[in-house]
């Protein structure tokens, strides 16, 4: 993986601010798959987390960073403010949506109309996990956990089946397998902060 800089981060920061904005603009225009999906704030969230350094320090992390994530994420807040239960029950209903769509990826690699290498770069896997963290404690997921959990399972054996060493995650994002190449870093393996407006 090639080193951090600075425009990195100011571009995903811009990616955060632009789904946010998009995502309030075209409400009425929102989908699961399309253009404007109302979990894509959250993508972009994670996107910025997930490249933070576990420790949290990094020459990087200026406090013009932070003032300006803390921004963004405000305005996140006040997204879900107005946007309520409502908002928040789209959430779901798009998480249902993206496990029946795993679901559907791997049966597509059973008929032979997908590769193995194309559902490891699919970001579907990694938006699942996002949505089951930030829905934790809102709705029933214990079903989503179990069906996610299930898919793991099959795809880690279509996996070791074809050659493809690989380390999958549970449904909410920590790595369960042993295999030789990650899946990929989940950026939801901690749980939602309760406070996204401060420092990363």
């Amino acid at each position: 993986m090639d080193p951090l800089t600075s425009d990195d981060l100011s571009c995903l920061l811009h990616c955060f601010a632009t789904a946010v904005q998009e995502t309030r603009t075209h409400a009425t225009e929102r989908s699961a798959f399309g253009r404007y999906r109302a979990g894509a704030p959250y993508f972009a969230q994670y996107r910025v987390r997930r490249l933070i350094p576990p420790e949290g320090k990094s020459a990087l992390l200026t406090p013009g960073f932070h003032k300006e994530f803390g921004r963004i994420s405000r305005e996140l807040g006040a997204l879900e403010q107005e946007g309520g239960r409502e908002y928040r029950e789209e959430l779901f209903c798009d998480l249902s949506a993206y496990t029946e769509a795993y679901r559907t990826l791997l049966c597509y690699y059973e008929l032979g109309l997908c590769s193995i290498d194309g559902i490891l770069h699919d970001p579907l896997r990694e938006e699942i996990a996002i949505l089951l963290a930030e829905l934790a404690g809102e709705f029933p997921l214990d079903d989503i956990h179990a069906l996610v959990t299930g898919l793991d399972e099959t795809f880690c054996i279509l996996c070791q089946s074809s050659g493809t060493g690989t380390s999958l995650p549970d449904p909410a994002g920590s790595a369960t397998g042993t295999h030789p190449i990650p899946l990929r870093e989940y950026p939801c393996s901690s749980p939602r902060p309760r406070e996204r407006t401060g420092p990363l």
